[in-house]
């Protein structure tokens, strides 16, 4: 046995796979494991998968086999920054540690990763070579010409040369830092997005514009030979040097500095993307046409980062001389795992290769698959709601039927896919025949990009008939674009025409109808093809009933995952991303959830008769049950009736002065956050930016990650609602209760215009709370109760709505810290002064009114108290609760890290340990004007 485990690391999307005696028996990226999108670090837990699915160890593995010589590159990075010295030295202070640490010495990393344990040499190949393994030997030609194309490996940033039986040749090169990957990443950072993986963003976007830029990409920035290598004029760019992609001249040539991220698109980046996409295509026409003429072949491999442009891709195969060309699935660095083991074992070991067909990367399905007990323990987790298939005709009947009735369908199916893309095993689907479809899939389920188009996966015996492609043509990586026939286009209307043409709004643009299947007919009428055959196994199937159903040969396919996580892997990720968003239901194996039947936790609105158990509301003068309708809250027993205006429900009562034990400041505060809303929404337009800037904090995403999807969940003190709206973007129930109706209106208004149907909003004094005690399971009142007269009472309050066994979550202005802000404070009001230097916070707003609500907020405001973590302790104690958790810890070290379980206990620390944990945070009161947070959960009835 001969076996080799590849590595890719430590630049971007590591990965392992492992070869045996010639057959891929493994493969995944780091990021599937981790969670971690595009995680570059050492992949040990794909490493691991990767030997227990070949049932061997460390021990027996024969060679590892790295994916590109960083000593070369180490060569080349030193090179580039003494050309361009002085200039660059920030970058290069910024790189050195990293390769002085880690990347000089990687052979010492894959020893440390298994513990000593490995005995094997340790290979390192060309970069461009490992891409070029990775293109020809899984391919199906026994002979081929290969081209290999990225950003850049150790000096190379394009290859060709051949392959021929068990060998590879690479006989010529493009030299860093001329590259055509790099010169797209230049206008991926320009236009906006990320570099490195927003590429396919802005490949999406250029059918939106023109290419008026050509002639300035083609007269300026680049000099494109016949054989379609290109000279770049580095003066434009700043990628060598620097630690942005492009420099002054460049946005000077293209009207101003690059576009903000998430900020308005414009034409002009539409237009900039039409250029450099065309341009592109013109580059991998040229080399395509001058590797053909040097090699004589017919069939054509690739690999490397622009292998992954389905647009040039297409047309190389539609206008160019090979017959035939098969490209990597993994085209990017994580392939060169795959690569670098597969050319040890031909070229080095001498394994024969025997081509097959289609290829021998088996749909690329090479990563973990899931038993029957693992989904069982799942559903059983998460008291989910299931219908579990004995007949597997039985389940693709019920999911066809959901399909074509419009619905969109989690598809979670046998080993998952290496790769970037969904491909079958880790898929969402939908009709593709729906003029709603590819909106809903973006808006609702991926929350992302508009204007970003969708794949279909079609019967591989059918694809010719709706799309320009040769009969039985093989894309079956979603790596080929192909126009949609013109007979089964729309014609389309003179008012759309001009919509398509000038439209700044890419909703309503990608909105019109161009197709039969206009869920994946891009605007320019292409569309980014997987044809599906016998190797996909139950998909087909799917697919095949749906046809005979529909007459629709085709289904949308597009990756398992949010926006900003990886492709799901587990049972569990799938069942969170189903619940996360608005898929309506989900397939794992042979289980089908509906979303319709998953339990929800509160009853938030009546239509009619006595409440249900599920309601939480009690009258605040006599604790008996309301009824709250869309018109009034009432309580059948008394007749007392609340009235319900603009879907906010008005249950407030004022305080009893004998109700507590401090100055009643309620008025006063109240008559203050009427005037001014903090937070407020002034720069949240959309769910999607809502989500960005509650994960962005961390705290809310992990109590959205955690917190059960049937839990009764409150937020007492809500304020503009922004918490309760991000928690109810879930499949869950969240109520959201303030005592300032100017607040709780910016709440509803955003609820209402996004459809939030699960979060509700009520107007109440959290002394005479109208809700029944002891029933939630999760209270949350952050950065309220010292705003009140009487905290420890109002924390007594708030702790009686929690159910035994149930959290409370508290956030209260830290005594230590805070000390920092009352100084900055009083300068201000000595002073009338304040900016971002003594206030970190105004720089990280953008909108003047959140700027506004914050001044207000922390320099105006007209009352607060402060307090230390031992002081709720003793609340807790007196009250029944038992500490959980507490932001910063009770004891020093990290306040919070990315993996935190919020809700399971900890020690209380010791007196000392809390202390300094708290004075260790003292930055905090500057940073953020000193705030720590403490969880608790209630133990009995509170006394």
């Amino acid at each position: 046995m001969t076996a080799v485990l590849g590595i890719s690391a430590f630049y971007h999307d590591s990965a392992a796979c492992l070869v045996v005696d010639g057959e891929i028996v493994a493969a995944a990226q780091e990021e599937r494991f981790t969670r971690r999108k595009y995680d570059a670090r050492f992949p040990a837990r794909a490493a691991a998968f990767c030997l227990a699915q070949g049932g061997i160890g460390i021990g027996d593995v024969n060679y590892v086999a790295f994916y590109d010589k960083p000593l070369v590159k180490f060569e080349r990075l030193l090179e580039t920054y003494l050309s361009y010295a002085p200039d660059g030295f920030r970058s290069f202070s910024a790189a050195m540690p990293v390769w002085l640490k880690r990347k000089l010495f990687i052979r010492r990393a894959i020893a440390s990763a298994f513990d000593g344990a490995l005995r094997s040499p340790v290979v390192f190949l060309d970069h461009h070579e490992s891409h070029a393994a990775s293109a020809f030997f899984p391919s199906p030609f026994e002979r081929a010409a290969i081209l290999t194309l990225d950003g850049v490996g150790e000096w190379s940033t394009a290859t060709f040369g051949s392959g021929d039986g068990s060998r590879i040749t690479l006989d010529q090169q493009l030299k860093f830092p001329h590259s055509l990957g790099l010169l797209y990443s230049a206008f991926t950072y320009y236009c906006g997005f990320a570099v490195n993986s927003g590429e396919y963003k802005l490949m999406g976007l250029a059918p939106y514009g023109k290419p008026v830029y050509l002639d300035a990409i083609a007269g300026h920035l680049a000099d494109l030979k016949p054989d379609g290598s290109l000279w770049l004029d580095m003066d434009y760019f700043n990628y060598s040097q620097g630690l942005t992609m492009t420099g002054p001249k460049f946005h000077a040539l293209f009207g101003g500095p690059p576009r903000t991220p998430d900020s308005a698109l414009e034409q002009r980046h539409m237009d900039l993307a039409a250029s450099i996409q065309r341009f592109t295509e013109e580059v991998v026409l040229r080399m395509g046409r001058h590797v053909h003429e040097r090699t004589g072949m017919t069939n054509l491999v690739m690999a490397g980062g622009v292998a992954l442009n389905c647009v040039a891709n297409g047309r190389l195969l539609r206008e160019g001389p090979f017959e035939h060309i098969w490209i990597q699935p993994a085209a990017g660095d994580a392939g060169g795992a795959l690569g670098a083991a597969l050319f040890v074992t031909h070229q080095l070991v001498g394994m024969p290769r025997r081509a097959r067909t289609p290829d021998a990367q088996r749909a690329s399905y090479l990563g973990p698959e899931y038993s029957a007990d693992a989904i069982a323990v799942v559903c059983r987790a998460h008291r989910a709601s299931e219908q579990a298939f004995t007949d597997e005709r039985d389940l693709l009947d019920t999911v066809a039927d959901l399909l074509s009735a419009g619905r969109i369908v989690g598809w979670f199916q046998g080993r998952s896919e290496f790769g970037p893309r969904a491909l079958g095993a880790r898929s969402i689907l939908g009709d593709p025949r729906s003029t709603d479809m590819q909106a809903d899939i973006n808006r609702k389920v991926k929350f992302r990009e508009s204007f970003r188009p969708f794949a279909p996966a079609v019967l591989r015996e059918h694809a010719h008939e709706w799309f320009e492609t040769r009969p039985n043509d093989d894309s079956a990586y979603m790596l080929m674009v192909a126009p949609v026939r013109e007979d089964k286009r729309l014609p389309l209307s003179a008012a759309d025409a001009s919509a398509l043409a000038a439209d700044p709004d890419l909703v309503r643009r990608v909105n019109i109808p161009r197709s039969l299947v206009p869920a994946v007919t891009h605007v320019d009428y292409s569309a980014r093809l997987q044809t599906i055959d016998e190797r996909h196994g139950r998909f087909r199937r799917l697919l095949e009933r749906f046809h005979a159903k529909t007459g629709c040969p085709m289904l949308v396919n597009t990756s398992f995952n949010l926006s900003w996580e990886p492709i799901v892997e587990t049972p569990g990720e799938a069942y969170h991303t189903f619940m996360q968003s608005a898929l309506d239901a989900l397939v794992l194996g042979d289980v089908l959830l509906r979303k319709q039947d998953q339990p929800l936790g509160l009853e938030l609105r009546a239509a009619g008769g006595e409440p249900g158990p599920a309601s939480p509301w009690a009258d605040p003068l006599t604790a008996d049950p309301l009824v709250v309708s869309a018109d009034a809250a009432v309580n059948r027993r008394t007749g007392a009736a609340y009235p319900v205006e603009d879907g906010i429900a008005r249950l407030f009562v004022p305080t009893d002065a004998t109700e507590f034990t401090g100055r009643d400041v309620t008025d006063v505060v109240k008559q203050f956050y009427e005037k001014t809303p903090f937070p407020n929404y002034d720069d949240i337009d959309t769910p999607r930016a809502l989500m960005e800037k509650a994960r962005a904090g961390m705290f809310a995403r992990l109590l959205n990650e955690q917190i059960p999807y049937d839990a009764r969940v409150v937020e007492v003190g809500c304020g503009t609602g922004q918490l309760t709206n991000f928690l109810s973007t879930a499949h869950r129930t969240a109520l959201g209760v303030d005592l300032c109706l100017n607040s709780l209106r910016l709440a509803e208004g955003f609820r209402r215009a996004h459809g939030l149907d699960r979060a509700a909003f009520a107007q109440m004094n959290l002394f005479r709370p109208a809700l029944k005690n002891a029933f939630f399971d999760v209270v949350i009142s952050n950065g309220v109760l010292h705003h009140t007269g009487d905290c420890r009472g109002a924390f007594r309050r708030v702790g009686q709505l929690v159910r035994p066994g149930g959290f409370l979550v508290v956030g209260l202005y830290n005594a230590y810290s805070r000390q920092v802000h009352y100084a900055r404070r009083a300068l201000y009001r000595w002073t009338g002064i304040t900016n971002s230097w003594l206030d970190p916070h105004f720089s990280r707003m953008t909108a003047a009114g959140k700027r506004d609500a914050w001044l207000q907020d922390q320099y105006n405001h007209p009352h607060e108290t402060s307090h230390t973590i031992d002081e709720l302790l003793g609340w807790m104690d007196e009250d029944g609760f038992a500490f959980v958790n507490s932001i910063p810890k009770p004891e020093p070290g990290p306040s919070m890290t990315g993996d935190e379980r919020l809700f399971e206990a900890r020690g209380r620390g010791s007196a000392l340990g809390r202390v300094a944990s708290q004075i260790a945070a003292v930055g905090n009161g500057y940073q953020e004007g000193g705030f720590f947070i403490v969880i608790c959960q209630r133990r009995s009835e509170a006394p």
